[in-house]
């Protein structure tokens, strides 16, 4: 009986090794989904076939959200984001694009979010930015494995011409959505660039 067991053991231990080290990531990210409730985790008010119209549209001439979404919902969603706004990079983006500039975001602006979604990001975290990789629905491991975390708040967003992306944005990849939330339920907003003195940064944020 003690040499079956020892049989298994071995066997167990040959083939845990055998399994990629990302799937044994991805099956702890699965589990940690379980973990966390966020309070902002909604979606826009359109239906399956409208969101694959307008992504069916090439990009560059994707209707203006104003025209598709309700002027109550472009208003209430636009107000989360008017007590500050967050978004987060790696510390590779943050030295190559914004440490050298006194603008920051590409030529058309930025994507943001608000900071209160950023706020209990941080809190659930407590420093574990795979936290915020599983919330913002980045890659498992890709902030450590691009030298850190990068946090820019921005606390006062007036004068930003804050507006509900139409996915026409330089940084509108193929997981954008219509409606102003992320394929992982996350708020968004664009904006334009937005000068560095008016940012708080948090560097190497790990």
């Amino acid at each position: 009986m003690k040499k079956v067991l020892q049989i298994l053991l071995a066997a167990i231990i040959l083939i845990a090794g055998m399994i990629p080290a990302s799937a044994a990531k991805n099956s702890l990210v699965e589990k940690e989904k379980a973990t966390y409730h966020w309070t902002w985790l909604k979606s826009a008010p359109l239906n399956d076939a409208k969101i694959k119209s307008i992504l069916n549209i090439e990009k560059g001439k994707r209707p203006d959200p104003k025209t598709y979404l309700p002027r109550w919902y472009i208003w209430q969603h636009l107000k989360m984001f008017r007590n500050g706004v967050t978004f987060v990079m790696s510390r590779e983006n943050y030295e190559k694009f914004v440490v050298p500039n006194e603008m920051i975001g590409r030529e058309d602006g930025n994507f943001v979010m608000p900071k209160f979604v950023c706020d209990e990001i941080a809190k659930a975290a407590n420093g574990n930015i795979a936290v915020f990789e599983l919330a913002l629905s980045f890659d498992a491991g890709y902030f450590s494995e691009h030298g850190g975390m990068v946090r820019i708040d921005v606390p006062d967003v007036f004068g930003l011409n804050l507006r509900i992306p139409s996915g026409n944005e330089l940084g509108a990849n193929e997981y954008w959505l219509p409606g102003g939330y992320t394929n992982g339920g996350v708020p968004e907003a664009f904006c334009d660039r937005i000068p560095k003195s008016r940012v708080i940064i948090t560097e190497n944020f790990q």
